[in-house]
């Protein structure tokens, strides 16, 4: 019965939020109102965070919802929305901004007057993605893609290698905000702050130092090459870095954890429960991924960087690299001995002139002000649209 009853409870469901859609089209904006999201319903983080954070910061008298698929903690100011509820297509029928991160995989009915930034969560990373691997998509994805893309007002861009790649990949023609990517306004702020919270959400001691693992999901969801020895690595940080390490086992949203079996410690960590993963890379001393995105990071400053990648060519194959992996200034390594030794025989001189190589290819725009910009330009809009509507 309940077999029979699920896909007419869904379509009626979907029935409903066209019918809200259509009809709270009709409410004037509200042209202080926002409604951020981060993956369609995430925890407070990634770009839309720091975005909220700047509004917060001014006092300035805004409404600012956000997309909440469960009871995440948020400031105060900020209010929780379910998605794909009455309420949520409430707000978002009557906000004059949205901000998301990702795509909105769902029916909306954008309107005239409302502004749409998608800040993207990604960095310059040598994955292919989007229309540049469009035959590995489904056709519902590519079709829903594009829809968003005709939608989006504004992408914001770290480096003049990703506006050329929003410009290019993202079925999008419009204007691309090269003011850099507001989570990583952080790495401008004293780092410290962020390993010391860090260390007290585990209980560790401040002389703590961390390593992030963060390895990037596989287009079927598999696991088996998430092999890394935690415990060797602790070992081999410790003896080439100096100090006492931990490690951030920090998974893609994408990659399902009850398929990847890790026995935690007080020193092998699971920071699913922190929520800003952000704030993990800004403590963190050293990175370990594969071709996520995040490791550019590291480049741009200049952190130790090292690539653990035992399914490295049918990685290749699965997607496609925009670039040679050796080109990034990280150590490439296929095993758990070749990244050991990479660790051990780390040269820090000649990994920063390979970042400063890197850097000067990706020309990026980084400095600590994209979340204040963005929030100029939310403002500068809700002006004309609060101008337009005492005019209509």
């Amino acid at each position: 019965m309940k077999k029979l009853l699920l896909p007419i409870y869904l379509w009626l469901h979907r029935t409903l939020l066209k019918i809200c859609w259509n009809v709270f089209s009709l409410f004037p904006l509200n042209p202080q109102k926002a409604v951020f999201s981060n993956f369609n319903g995430g925890v407070f983080g990634d770009n839309p965070k720091y975005i909220v954070e700047e509004f917060l910061r001014r006092r300035l008298d805004w409404k600012l919802y956000w997309t909440s698929a469960s009871d995440y903690k948020l400031p105060k100011g900020v209010l929780p929305v379910r998605p794909n509820t009455v309420a949520f297509v409430w707000h978002m029928s009557t906000a004059s901004t949205w901000v998301d991160n990702t795509r909105k995989l769902y029916y909306v009915k954008k309107r005239p007057g409302q502004f749409y930034i998608h800040t993207r969560h990604g960095g310059p990373g040598p994955k292919k993605i989007e229309g540049d691997c469009e035959e590995l998509l489904s056709k519902e994805y590519v079709a829903y893609a594009k829809i968003d893309s005709k939608n989006i007002d504004l992408m914001l861009s770290t480096c003049k290698w990703q506006t050329q790649l929003l410009k290019r990949a993202f079925w999008y023609d419009g204007p691309v905000f090269e003011k850099g990517q507001p989570k990583y306004d952080v790495y401008f702020r004293d780092q410290n702050i962020y390993r010391k919270k860090v260390q007290a959400h585990f209980h560790l001691p401040e002389d703590t130092r961390f390593v992030t693992y963060a390895p990037t999901f596989r287009e079927s969801r598999n696991t088996d090459m998430y092999n890394l020895n935690y415990e060797q690595l602790l070992d081999t940080m410790a003896k080439r870095f100096g100090g006492s390490w931990a490690v951030l086992v920090c998974l893609h949203p994408n990659v399902d954890r009850s398929k990847y079996v890790v026995h935690y410690t007080d020193r092998i960590l699971n920071p699913a429960g922190y929520g800003d993963m952000q704030e993990l890379l800004a403590a963190s001393d050293a990175i370990i991924s594969d071709y996520s995105g995040c490791t550019t990071e590291f480049a741009m400053l200049g952190r130790p960087g090292f690539l653990y990648i035992e399914d490295y060519e049918s990685a290749k194959k699965e997607r496609g690299y925009y670039y040679d992996l050796t080109e990034l200034p990280f150590p490439l390594t296929f095993s758990n001995e070749e990244l050991m030794h990479a660790i051990e025989t780390f040269d820090e001189a000649a990994y920063e002139s390979k970042c400063e190589k890197f850097r000067s290819w990706m020309q990026f725009y980084e400095g600590g002000i994209a979340s204040a910009a963005v929030v100029d330009l939310i403002l500068e809009h809700a002006k004309e649209c609060s101008n337009h509507g005492k005019h209509k």
